[in-house]
């Protein structure tokens, strides 16, 4: 059959119309696994973690001096000399050392770290530096004391001024040791968390862009190197830890929020993951041409729920953290409630949250729904009781201010052995000099 001849008016008719009518956005969807998690805290120092700099003119938090820590009204120098007697010498070290740092209040019989405020404010160095990452929370620039790398003014990152010259917390991205732990400990398995943006129009610049972050039940896959395998899948679990938000993307950055997010927490050890809160967050990603991003979320936590997951942990409890760790779990405390910035409660006026700011980077993967739902396995956790219980015992007497009172075993129990790994790489536990 010949083909029907078009007449000039028709043909132009048809391109005009093929022309003028758009054509129609492919959807598209990008799946990451994330690789590195921290609080993003801006290292001033040249190298490592103890060089001052403008962040901390001083440098690390020294360790502490455990003659005058545990000299309190009621413990006589007699008893801190044979506390601290060194072991060369016959003393005990740490076998008596840890039981008596957790006991610093206004009497003998008070746990110091569920009862921190029953202590006086030791003081602690706190970040002086000008300079934070994280966003400008409560948009007003004269308030949060920070600008940005970039040049944005009132930055509220107040967790990071509280806690920022702690050496466990302190050095280059990705390489302070608390960093570094946690980051190995995710990487083999301890938790896994996944990131989703799904849209309808150009992936480096789409206005109508779907956020999710969550957790995910699946283990990274590493080479033979120890290098995390990009593209594998990831089933994401949308029940807890896990937000869904609305966001655009511009010249590959994508901005999200404000908004509450929940997803999992920066953990190092089986009894302080789970699902953190992020109030008022924000989010912001830089999309790589690899196929990688960057990421920083920033919003308020409960300064509350921030001291309980440091402090109470098994094996390694308040007293590990003070040994090896170089902090003071009570001075961190009252950091934490002096420098907290928002949510004010209703009944005291006194602010409960407290601003900060976590980076992360991701690998390419591909995150994908599951047939069913899946189970969180969120706390409490085997062996984890105890830890769950001192947690719930501190919140109780830190909204009562009811003392709760220390809980005595019938019979005497040796104090758990902390695991190696506790102490920071190359570095044998520290002996009481």
């Amino acid at each position: 059959m010949e083909p029907i001849p078009l007449k000039p008016s028709a043909l132009a008719a048809l391109l005009l119309a093929l022309t003028v009518c758009p054509a129609v956005a492919a959807p598209w969807v990008r799946g990451y696994v994330v690789d590195n998690y921290e609080p993003a805290f801006h290292y001033g120092g040249r190298n490592g973690t103890e060089d001052a700099g403008p962040d901390c003119p001083k440098g690390t938090i020294p360790i502490l001096d455990y003659k005058s820590v545990l000299k309190t009204s009621w413990r006589t120098n007699e008893e801190v000399a044979k506390l601290t007697l060194p072991i060369s010498a016959g003393g005990e070290g740490e076998k008596v050392i840890s039981p008596a740092m957790q006991h610093r209040g206004f009497r003998r019989d008070i746990d110091s770290y569920i009862n921190p405020f029953t202590a006086p404010d030791p003081g602690m160095q706190q970040v002086t530096g000008r300079i934070a990452e994280g966003f400008n929370l409560d948009g007003n620039a004269r308030t949060g004391g920070f600008t940005s790398p970039s040049g944005e003014r009132g930055i509220d990152n107040a967790f990071y001024r509280a806690w920022g010259c702690i050496m466990s917390y302190r050095g280059m991205p990705y390489h302070a040791y608390l960093s570094q732990r946690a980051n190995d400990k995710m990487l083999d398995g301890l938790y896994t968390m996944v990131i989703r943006l799904s849209g309808s129009g150009d992936p480096m610049n789409d206005d109508n862009v779907t956020f999710e972050v969550g957790y995910s039940p699946d283990h990274v896959v590493k080479d033979a190197a120890g290098n995390l395998i990009r593209d594998v899948s990831f089933r994401l679990a949308r029940s807890q830890q896990y937000t869904r938000l609305r966001a655009r993307i511009r010249d590959g950055v994508l901005e999200a929020g404000q908004a509450d997010m929940r997803l999992p927490a920066f953990s190092w050890g089986e009894t302080n993951r789970g699902e953190v809160l992020f109030q008022k967050a924000r989010v912001r990603l830089v999309l790589h041409r690899d196929g990688g991003l960057s990421g920083l979320l920033g919003g308020y936590r409960d300064w509350r729920d921030v001291y309980a997951l440091d402090t109470f942990n098994v094996p390694s409890g308040g007293a590990t953290r003070e040994t090896y760790y170089h902090h003071n779990q009570i001075a961190m405390y009252y950091a934490l409630k002096r420098n907290a910035d928002a949510m004010p409660d209703p009944r005291t006026g006194r602010n409960t949250a407290i601003s900060a700011a976590f980076r992360f980077t991701a690998r390419p993967a591909f995150v994908v729904d599951p047939p069913a739902a899946l189970a969180v396995d969120q706390p409490p956790y085997p062996g984890g009781d105890k830890a769950m219980t001192e947690r719930k015992r501190f919140l109780h007497a830190i909204a009562t201010r009811i003392i709760a009172p220390e809980v005595r075993k019938a019979e005497p129990e040796a104090r758990q052995q902390v695991a190696a790994e506790d102490a920071p790489s190359g570095k044998s536990p520290r002996r009481i000099p």
